[in-house]
């Protein structure tokens, strides 16, 4: 074999394949832009008495927006709150991997529904990072007192679909959306039945 085919060997071995496309920046997910930064919205959020466990803990929050449609039973999932860990050994590993994407460690990490951020309009953005930060609470012990962690730091936890989420949002946004108004009307309807019939369930 002579000198140049070997080094073409050499170098052909030496060049990387195809890379895959990213997942970040024009794959799977990318970083919000300024120009509707849910974190900017979020800080202005933070500010509300509602949120005072957050604020006061200065609660790290980051942002990714997702390209693929979630679904859940059938519906349209346009946010979902996740505490950054996975379970084991890999730990160490993913906190470095969002440590080098945002330069920070996050408290929680919030994926939105691309499709949805990029056309909805300016309070239906605000509606959906309210949702999403009430989703965030600062967890308590058994005497209902805040925990902190030996450094010092809150312990953070996530709260579900419950009814004080879902009177939270209604309250300062009212029904906003048709699945509220359908749920605002049966109540309405269920009481009138209610008085008419004198009864109760």
């Amino acid at each position: 074999m002579n000198a140049v085919v070997t080094e073409n060997l050499r170098l052909k071995m030496r060049e990387p394949e195809a890379a895959a496309p990213s997942l970040i920046d024009g794959g799977a997910y990318s970083i919000p832009t300024d120009e509707h930064d849910p974190d900017a919205i979020a800080q202005q959020l933070l500010t509300l008495p509602e949120f005072d466990d957050l604020s006061r803990g200065e609660v790290k929050i980051d942002w990714l927006l997702k390209r693929d449609m979630k679904t859940k039973g059938g519906r349209h999932v346009l946010g979902t709150v996740y505490l950054p860990k996975v379970q084991g050994d890999l730990n160490p590993c993913f906190v470095w991997m969002l440590a080098r994407l945002f330069n920070r460690e996050p408290d929680y990490l919030v994926v939105l529904d691309q499709a949805y951020w990029h056309n909805a309009n300016d309070l239906g953005r605000e509606i959906l990072v309210y949702h999403e930060l009430t989703h965030c609470i600062h967890k308590r012990n058994k005497l209902d007192e805040p925990m902190y962690t030996d450094e010092g730091r809150p312990v953070w936890g996530l709260r579900g679909h419950d009814v004080e989420e879902f009177t939270a949002v209604v309250r300062r946004y009212g029904a906003w959306n048709n699945d509220i108004k359908s749920f605002c009307a049966a109540i309405i309807e269920h009481a009138q039945e209610t008085s008419v019939s004198g009864g109760s369930s």
